[in-house]
């Protein structure tokens, strides 16, 4: 084994034993997302947007990559119901960290 598939197996293992500080941390009840690698760049073929009839009752939320196993699935964008009118929507996004990627889910403000 060479030195840099030792270092992503010591990496990967961090990163598991990691996953229930994650847990405890996660604002919806889903899995946490680690990863070792970055996720890709968004896809070149940019979203349409639809029109929204009333953007005080709906928003587009963008598209954005998950873990799928090993490897990243891209969740296409979709229109999605405003809770009020002046909530914020936050992205869902991945943040880059000392042991790898995490994933943080999107959410309102």
């Amino acid at each position: 084994m060479n030195k840099k598939t030792f270092a992503r197996l010591c990496l990967m293992l961090a990163l598991i034993a990691a996953l229930p500080l994650f847990a405890a941390c996660s604002s919806e009840n889903q899995e946490p997302m680690v990863s070792v690698d970055p996720p890709p760049p968004a896809p070149l073929q940019v979203e349409a947007i639809p029109f929204m009839s009333n953007p005080q009752t709906e928003i587009w939320r963008p598209g954005y990559w998950v873990l799928s196993g090993h490897d990243f699935a891209w969740v296409p964008g979709k229109t999605i119901p405003r809770p009020s009118p002046t909530a914020v929507w936050s992205s869902a996004h991945w943040m880059q960290h000392n042991y790898g990627w995490s994933f943080e889910q999107g959410h309102w403000e």
